[in-house]
């Protein structure tokens, strides 16, 4: 993951190869063909919903070609214990307990 951000629609802030950041992810991806895309659409989200969502993930991931920095947040008392099929651990070798 090297970029993070949110919109209400993507075609307004010219995603993907008219943002202003796309050139630093074809650099990083070799070219714009390498360039893999994910998005998720939260239904009924409001933009606070889709900002604190990238806060989370700019704390835990670090992405490269984000300008805006954020501390990892969450605490465990907040949520507390539970499980359910979705709470495997994550399938990245990131650690959100750990600086960068």
């Amino acid at each position: 993951m090297i970029y993070v951000g949110e919109s209400a629609d993507l075609t307004t802030v010219g995603f993907p190869f008219k943002h202003r950041r796309s050139p630093n992810w074809i650099d990083r991806a070799g070219s714009k063909y390498n360039l893999h895309v994910a998005y998720f659409e939260i239904p009924g989200g409001l933009p606070s919903h889709r900002q604190q969502i990238c806060e989370e993930l700019m704390a835990i991931y670090d992405p490269s070609c984000n300008e805006e920095k954020f501390e990892k947040t969450w605490k465990d008392e907040w949520i507390g214990e539970y499980s359910t099929p979705v709470t495997d651990p994550l399938t990245t070798d990131r650690d959100p307990n750990t600086s960068h």
